[in-house]
């Protein structure tokens, strides 16, 4: 292998011009672990012509002077890169480098030798050591580099999800929602200042400040004669500034991004001066209850099994057609499971069996929905299962037949009625998935718990109700107006926040003129620093959305580490998925950000995004958080359907919408909870009207509303 083989198998990058240099005398002058150790000494993962040159100069092969103009020309001339040794040294200045995210970042100096070894064990590339005795006369000592902590930096990339077209504005409670104990606390708008002093939570310092500088030389030419230094950074940007380089898995560069801003020179606030501590005196009843919280579902601990096609030849086409075939069979499947515990259903018989069936007998088939269609006697639907398609048809003057309007595309239903010989089957009774009517009863708990849900805060837009927010976070630390918000305030013990933590950068049609703060980074950075101040009792659970560093299509395993890394900082944080289940004190809490009420509007007659627990109400029945396929909602080609309601919840929490509604179904509990951001000029286009900064309080025990607080009189532009 050649040297920059060998390089990527070791996570070091080279550009054009060093290898040039190197290439030659690689094997032969010096080995790999003297040059990974000499680009480690310096700081950098990537080698560049003047590391190459620096290092050359150090092994005696190259000496290095200051060419005259007429060699210069001649250089560009002949395209020879090597200058010829005149006597005289002229030491070069040395390239500000930045550490990039690797695994062996870590690694000191004098184990660089044994992880070549080892890599070249595995990958079958041979690499020489070279003499262990020799000491290099420009690398820093031991003490040196233990002072010289790397900084990670994660590229910046436009995240489009897709578009939140939600709209949004209804009443609380909205039109046959049902009745909930509950009352909405006022509060009082006298803000109590923030304390200003520096936050004690350690942020990194600015890569820059604390770069090493190399010695102070004068300005020489360059070897090509042109211009333009030898260096990468006029390959990548052509402006002569060099760009900081996320690596993927294999050494690759997968993201560029300029130099960072120095701090004191943004023009936005990522809210560090934001410190809040609970009031004194203040008494938490919540810190005296022991946690009882499980992770019951989260999409990042299943696991998938790597599909089976015909040959290790097949297109990459073929393959994802083979996975999104096990995703309907895993969804077929799992339907079918539920939909035979409903005792009404009858015995049930595959759709590739009917021949064998009499013409007067009742039987029940179930079958994924290709296609439906209105026609002037009834409804026509296209129906299939793993043995074959058929057509149902159901009169229009049968009760039944107004389920029609209830049925998604890509949904699993049953039917029970009579198979024609002409290939038709004929309809009595449509049974949809649906929730029990009765459910058990749970166990009282001993005190009472409360939690907040939360979603779409979307920090970073200059939509996002920051002193609303910051007037919550003052209330969660004590400062209440009277003695019944004290009560709530004291039994708070569990938060979760639905998704669209942040705003995202290149959702939406010209959002960029609509940000706060346009870095990605820096909006994780925001939100953690407004987080940090939620009492340390209080157990966070956290999940991304459409606006988020996550994956776009659905379901989302969790948040982008490279951008979300400080979300992690935070000691009572819990990262979760989209969607993901939570048991708080016996009781299931299914939280999902909400996308797929965009496909309930679109596909269903009298949906509005103003009325979002009605949709959210029609994905319960159909017990499935996206079952349309190919509209709105990206879904992934993951070979189960995760998005299966297969167990059904005390409480079903979701977002998106950016509008506050409930309701009670079947003995579950259906919220949408709203924003934390004011109306988007693109909202406004589309007639959204969002109702924001309220925070519903949930009675862990009863999965029910106990109170909606109303922090909207501190928020801008509502």
């Amino acid at each position: 292998m050649g040297l920059i083989e060998d390089l990527m198998t070791n996570r070091y990058l080279i550009t054009p011009s060093a290898y040039y240099l190197l290439a030659d005398g690689y094997k032969r002058d010096f080995t790999l672990a003297e040059l990974i150790k000499f680009a480690k000494a310096r700081g950098t993962f990537v080698i560049d012509s003047s590391i190459a040159r620096e290092f050359l100069e150090m092994k005696g092969g190259v000496p290095l002077e200051v060419p005259s103009p007429s060699e210069s020309q001649q250089f560009a001339e002949t395209g020879e890169g090597i200058l010829e040794d005149s006597g005289g040294v002229v030491e070069y200045r040395e390239e500000q480098s930045h550490s990039v995210d690797s695994a062996g970042d870590s690694a000191s100096l004098s184990e660089i030798s044994d992880v070549g070894e080892d890599s070249a064990d595995r990958s079958g590339t041979l690499i020489s050591t070279g003499n262990a005795e020799e000491v290099l006369p420009k690398t820093p000592s031991f003490s040196q580099l233990e002072q010289e902590k790397p900084h990670f930096f994660g590229g910046e990339s436009p995240i489009s999800t897709g578009t939140s077209v939600s709209e949004t504005s209804s009443d609380e409670s909205g039109e046959g929602v049902a009745e909930v104990s509950g009352e909405v606390l006022p509060v009082e708008d006298v803000r109590t200042e923030n304390s200003s002093t520096e936050s004690d939570v350690l942020l990194e310092d600015n890569p820059l400040e604390n770069s090493s500088q190399g010695p102070l030389v004068a300005e020489n030419e360059y070897a090509n004669g042109s211009d333009y230094g030898d260096s990468e950074e006029y390959y990548e940007n052509g402006n002569g500034v060099k760009p900081k380089i996320v690596y993927g898995d294999y050494g690759v560069p997968i993201a560029y991004v300029g130099d960072e801003v120095l701090e004191e020179e943004k023009s936005y606030s990522v809210y560090r001066d934001v410190v809040i501590t609970p009031r004194e005196g203040f008494v938490y009843r919540a810190r005296e209850i022991p946690d009882d919280w499980e992770l019951v579902f989260d999409v990042k601990d299943v696991k998938f099994e790597v599909p089976k096609v015909k040959s290790a030849a097949s297109k990459e086409g073929e393959i994802i057609v083979k996975v999104y075939a096990d995703y309907f069979k895993s969804r077929l499947r799992k339907m079918r499971r539920i939909l035979r515990e409903n005792p009404e259903l009858g015995s049930v018989i595959d759709i590739g069996k009917l021949s064998y069936v009499g013409g007067d007998e009742e039987v029940t088939i179930i079958g994924l929905i290709n296609s439906k269609k209105e026609t002037a006697k009834g409804f026509m639907f296209e129906v299939e299962d793993n043995t074959g398609i058929i057509k149902v048809f159901i009169n229009r003057n049968n009760e039944e037949s107004r389920k029609f309007f209830q049925i998604m595309p890509d949904s699993v239903v049953a039917f029970r009625g009579r198979y024609s010989r002409r290939g038709l089957f004929f309809a009595d009774k449509i049974f949809l998935p649906d929730v029990p009517k009765f459910k058990r009863e749970k166990p009282p708990l001993e005190e009472k718990v409360y939690a907040i849900l939360l979603s779409d805060i979307h920090v970073g837009s200059n939509k996002f109700c920051e002193k609303a927010f910051e007037r919550f976070l003052e209330w969660l630390n004590g400062e209440v107006n009277n003695r019944k918000e004290e009560e709530l305030v004291s039994r708070i013990k569990y938060m979760i926040i639905a998704g669209d933590v942040v705003d995202g950068i290149g959702i939406y049609p010209g959002q960029y003129n609509e940000l706060a703060i346009p870095d990605i980074f820096d909006q994780y950075e925001a939100l953690t620093n407004l987080l940090r101040n939620v009492p340390d009792h209080i157990t966070t659970f956290i999940g991304p959305g459409n606006h988020d560093a996550a994956r776009t299509a659905l379901p989302q395993p969790g948040f982008y580490d490279e951008y979300a890394r400080p979300l992690k900082r935070l000691k009572n944080a819990v990262i979760i998925s989209n969607p993901a289940v939570i048991r708080l004190h016996g009781r299931d809490f299914l939280i999902a950000h909400g996308r797929g009420i965009e496909d309930v509007v679109t596909a269903l007659p009298n949906r509005s995004h103003h009325r979002p627990a009605e949709a959210m109400l029609d994905l319960l029945k159909l017990r499935h958080l996206a079952p349309t396929f190919g509209e709105k909602v990206p879904i992934a080609p993951d070979p189960e359907d995760t998005l299966v309601i297969e167990s059904v919840p005390d409480l079903f929490q979701a977002g998106h919408v950016h509008v506050m509604e409930y309701r009670i179904y079947n003995g579950v509990f259906l919220i949408n909870t709203g924003t934390w951001q004011a109306q988007t000029e693109f909202q406004k286009m589309v007639n959204i009207v969002p109702t924001p900064a309220r925070v519903p309080i949930i009675d862990v025990e009863t999965a029910r509303l106990r109170a909606v607080v109303r922090f909207d009189q501190f928020c801008e532009g509502v």
